[in-house]
């Protein structure tokens, strides 16, 4: 595969983020719900991001918008009843950036 283009690194980056703390907190309490999570969603986003490389932004925009929404959904919640910032509050803000970031692309790639 070439290097990301610049529109892919926000899913390739989301597809590490949510890796590791998938993996953290699999490790700090062995919660295999948050491994199979995270894991779950970052492949989302690298199968967005793979798109975006192959030509198929059309594909992987709404593709990396659908794990960020995913990822707010689960993540805000538990941020508000935790206040943790680490991981809850970091992965909401960062799934909602991104849906904003996805969406306008998905728009611009949709229209």
């Amino acid at each position: 595969m070439d290097r990301p283009t610049g529109s892919s690194h926000a899913a390739f980056t989301m597809a590490a983020l949510c890796g590791v703390a998938g993996a953290a907190g699999y490790a700090k309490s062995k919660s295999t719900a948050s491994l199979a999570a995270g894991l779950g969603i970052a492949a989302l986003y690298s199968a967005g991001g793979y798109q975006i490389n192959s030509g198929r932004p059309d594909v992987g925009h709404p593709l990396a918008l659908v794990a960020s929404i995913a990822l707010v959904g689960a993540m805000a919640p538990r941020y508000l009843k935790t206040k943790k910032a680490w991981p809850a509050g970091v992965m909401a803000v960062a799934g909602a950036l991104n849906v904003l970031y996805q969406g306008r692309k998905t728009q611009e790639w949709l229209s």
